[in-house]
């Protein structure tokens, strides 16, 4: 099969591998669509741990092909999206129901072959049937369980108003589901006039430009502040200004990845005197069904996030989108094995 494979940090080749056989327990799925994250350029450039050479791709949906022995509830051609974390099941995470940050931690396209393939083998827990959605539309599950996780991990008074910095995919994402999630309004900070345009088509309450006014105009919508601030942007300096524009008993959460040198000056004083709340939400824990029923209820939106679909011959363009003309506007990618 043909499959995109790192083999050094910013090498990315294209080769003929073995196409693999489900084991004990496993399924094999040809890959419909799997989505182009922000952590496969940093596995690209030979960031997270990364363990080379690899097959990346962790946002996976396709139609299985195979069972291996075992397995009793799925068959081959149920579309499936699969939940990258594969964890032991028996450590002290584990056990306290923290799969995500299981002591043998491995997961799909970071520590073992993953979606930018033609095929690719998973644990059958891990594969979740999928109704009435698309390859496309369902690889946008993983992403969505991580922000279903961050909701989870928020939980957003009903009523409340929340501002959000950032309008990319995962922020597009973000924003619905604090709608549906409990928050009356969602205000959208970001740079680009043209997402910003698209967080207000996907139900953003407000858009505001990022710039030299951002400070008064939120300060117009809310002079109190906001009851969730949220960010997903990966930004220090974003994340060190959030606490400014929460309101007394305001709950923030940082939810972008900064990168693992970033600090940021937090008042301890501040979140002490005005009872804010700090919360962090990493990867997805169980929640791939949850964002599945939000996908599937058309309650998340995801059609109009997608702005390429390229085979895995072009994933470098993703990878290396600053050197690509045409990419540095891109929302979300998918790559298209067939």
């Amino acid at each position: 099969m043909r499959a995109a494979v790192i083999t050094r940090p910013r090498t990315l080749e294209v080769q003929e591998v073995p196409t693999p056989s489900p084991g004990p327990g496993q399924v094999r799925v040809r890959v419909g669509a799997a989505g182009v994250c922000g952590t496969d350029v940093h596995l690209f450039d030979g960031h997270f741990h990364a363990r080379l050479p690899l097959i990346p791709g962790h946002e996976v949906a396709g139609v299985i092909d195979a069972v291996g022995p075992g397995v009793a509830e799925l068959h081959e051609g149920q579309l499936v999206a699969l939940d990258p974390v594969v964890s032991c099941g028996q450590c002290w995470a584990c056990r306290r129901g923290q799969r995500q940050h299981c002591l043998r931690f491995e997961a799909l396209g970071l520590t073992r072959p993953g979606g930018f393939a033609q095929h690719v083998v998973a644990p059958a827990a891990n594969a979740h049937p999928v109704r009435g959605l698309s390859a496309a539309e369902a690889s946008f599950a993983e992403p969505l369980g991580c922000v279903a996780w961050g909701i989870v991990r928020l939980r957003p008074e009903p009523g409340s108003k929340a501002l959000l910095f950032g309008a990319g995919p995962i922020g597009l994402l973000l924003m619905q589901a604090l709608r549906i999630s409990g928050a009356a309004e969602v205000t959208v900070v970001d740079p680009v006039p043209e997402r910003l345009a698209l967080a207000k088509a996907l139900g953003a309450s407000h858009a505001v430009p990022a710039g030299a006014g951002t400070a008064d105009a939120l300060r117009d919508l809310e002079p109190h502040g906001f009851d969730v601030v949220a960010e997903a942007t990966g930004v220090a300096g974003v994340v060190e200004a959030m606490p400014r524009y929460a309101a007394v008993g305001g709950k923030v959460l940082i939810f972008g990845v900064a990168p693992e040198e970033a600090t940021v000056r937090l008042s301890p004083y501040d979140v002490f005197r005005r009872d804010l709340s700090v919360v962090g939400s990493f990867s997805l824990n169980g929640t791939l069904p949850l964002a599945l029923s939000w996908l599937e209820s058309g309650r998340v939106r995801v059609g109009p996030l997608i702005s390429h679909r390229l085979p895995i011959e072009e994933l470098g363009k993703a990878l290396e989108y600053k050197e690509h003309p045409g990419m540095g506007d891109a929302l979300k990618v998918l790559i298209v094995p067939e």
